[in-house]
């Protein structure tokens, strides 16, 4: 579960598969938090080593929404 506050800089934790390896990463990215939802992916990191120029961004992207859309509500990040 994420946190109350998505947006500004965050970083997330997951673990990626592919046939021959599974590794933990750390996803950092930037959710902008305006009107188009923007969300800016910063770094994929597996042991220190950027592998974001390795991976399927469209993927990462997804796992970032997800997370976020599982982040809990807080009716102060929303004004109700």
């Amino acid at each position: 579960m994420g946190t109350a506050s998505m947006y500004g800089n965050q970083v997330m934790e997951a673990e990626l598969d592919c046939a021959w390896m599974t590794t933990d990463v750390r996803i950092e990215f930037i959710n902008h938090g305006d009107e188009e939802n923007l969300v800016e992916i910063i770094s994929v990191k597996s042991h220190g080593v950027d592998i974001t120029s390795w991976i399927n961004i469209d993927y990462m992207f997804n796992l970032v929404r997800d997370y976020i859309g599982e982040a809990d509500y807080h009716w102060a990040d929303h004004g109700d």
